[in-house]
């Protein structure tokens, strides 16, 4: 795995990291800006997405330059004598659906997930598994706080909380609790 891009977004402290809130998304397909920075996080699957045959449903064979189908969430928090992001990947290679969804409109994807902490010029990494939520085309659209993946930071446990509603449901198997340790 190569050396992180350092993330410029977060460079300022996180106010009250036990809150929930939505997670951010990066469409990492062409990742520029902050996007290039979760794309360097994830740069070993993605390559191994990029090396996989297209589906046969997909009218591009293949990929020139970027990367195919892929996209991250992320929720970062900054101690200021550290940057912690968690992030969740979704590539057609590396998600499993797993998950029976509460709406038609809605998969649930168990995808490759990653702690990334930055210390001084130093990080580390730990993996583990996210769930990852696709709306799906075409079909009727849902309010804002209806499918949503939240993420908060415990700082008591040192572990990042996360949870998912679906139509409005919570989403069992999507709660967890991802140390840092």
């Amino acid at each position: 795995m190569c050396a992180f891009a350092p993330l410029a977004a977060a460079a300022s402290f996180t106010d009250d990291p036990e809150a929930w809130r939505p997670v951010a998304y990066s469409d990492l397909r062409l990742p520029v800006g902050d996007a290039a920075s979760y794309a360097s996080m994830w740069s070993d699957l993605l390559e191994k997405n990029n090396a996989q045959p297209a589906p046969t449903s997909s009218p591009i064979a293949s990929y020139a330059f970027g990367n195919r189908a892929a996209a991250a969430w992320h929720f970062t928090v900054n101690f200021q004598n550290k940057l912690v992001v968690l992030t969740v990947l979704y590539t057609p290679t590396s998600c499993t659906r797993e998950i029976p969804s509460p709406s038609a409109g809605t998969r649930i994807w168990v995808c490759p997930a990653r702690v990334v902490t930055y210390q001084g010029d130093e990080f580390r990494v730990i993996d583990g598994a996210g769930c990852w939520l696709e709306k799906l085309a075409g079909r009727e659209p849902e309010d804002s706080t209806a499918t949503v993946v939240y993420a908060a930071y415990d700082v008591k446990t040192k572990a990042f909380l996360t949870r998912a509603t679906v139509a409005h449901q919570d989403i069992a198997a999507c709660a967890g609790s991802i140390p840092l340790h």
